[in-house]
C-alpha cells in the first residue's frame, strides 16, 4: 500500500454524518472483523463508490461520545488522515458547521469539506443519532485543494442497562478528484477501521468521559 493510497482511506471517513435507505442496494459483505470492529461495504447504485457500514460496542456513555464528536477540534488527534479541522458556526448544544481537510502527501491534493453536525437522541429509547453531511457550496474553494463533492454520515447509537453501546455508523462518499472508484473500494475499509480503533481509547479521556450535556440523557 503506497502513502497516496492510505491518504485516500481517510476521506472515506474523514467527516464525523444522513444514511441512504439502500432500498434498491447491494447486500453488506463483511471485510473486516477485528478488536470487536466490523466493517462492511455493498455496491451504490447510484454511485462508483461503495457505501460502508461499521459496527461496534464501546464501553462509554452516550455523553462521553457526544462530546468526543462535537470537540471539532480533535478531531485531528483520532479520525483517521484528518490533517486540519475548526469550528465554523455553532448553531446550538447539538448542532454546529466545521471544516476539515483531509491530508493527502504529494503529489495528489489535500481534500477538503464542511460539515453539518447534528446529535439528536430518542426522548424514550435514549437511542442517539448523529448526522453529519457535507456542504460543498457553504465556502468558496480553496487553491490546491480538492473540495469533497458527497459526503453523509449517519451513526446510529444504542445505550444498554450494562453501561456498554452499540454503534452502527454508515457513510456514502465521492472524494473527487481522478482516483479510480475500484482502487478507493479495494481498500476503503482501512479508514473507518482506524479510526474507530482510536475512537475506543479518545472516548474515556476524562474530559468526555465526565461530560455533562443538557441534551442527553444517559
Amino acid at each position: 500500500m503506497t502513502v497516496v493510497l492510505k491518504s485516500y482511506f481517510g476521506i472515506l471517513f474523514g467527516s464525523i454524518f444522513t444514511f441512504s435507505s439502500g432500498a434498491s442496494q447491494g447486500e453488506w459483505h463483511l471485510k473486516k472483523d477485528q478488536g470487536g470492529i466490523r466493517i462492511y461495504m455493498r455496491s451504490n447504485n447510484h454511485s462508483s463508490f461503495n457505501e460502508i457500514k461499521a459496527e461496534m460496542t464501546i464501553d462509554s456513555k452516550l455523553s462521553a461520545l457526544a462530546a468526543l464528536l462535537l470537540d471539532v477540534h480533535n478531531h485531528t488527534n483520532w479520525v483517521y488522515s484528518v490533517k486540519t479541522c475548526y469550528l465554523l458556526r455553532q448553531v446550538s448544544n447539538n448542532e454546529l458547521y466545521y471544516y476539515e481537510v483531509i491530508d493527502s502527501p504529494f503529489p495528489a491534493n489535500d481534500r477538503d469539506l464542511i460539515v453539518h453536525l447534528k446529535i439528536m437522541q430518542d426522548s424514550i429509547s435514549r437511542v442517539m443519532t448523529v448526522t453529519a453531511t457535507n456542504i460543498p457550496d457553504y465556502m468558496p474553494a480553496k487553491k490546491n485543494v480538492v473540495r469533497v463533492p458527497l459526503s453523509k454520515e449517519f451513526w446510529h447509537v444504542v445505550p444498554s442497562a450494562d453501561n456498554l453501546l452499540r454503534i452502527e455508523y454508515y457513510l456514502e462518499v465521492d472524494p473527487g478528484g481522478s482516483v479510480p472508484a475500484w482502487l478507493i473500494n479495494s481498500f476503503a475499509e482501512k479508514g473507518p477501521f482506524e479510526t474507530f480503533r482510536r475512537l475506543q481509547q479518545e472516548v474515556d479521556i476524562p474530559k468526555y468521559r465526565d461530560a455533562a450535556l443538557p441534551f442527553i440523557r444517559n
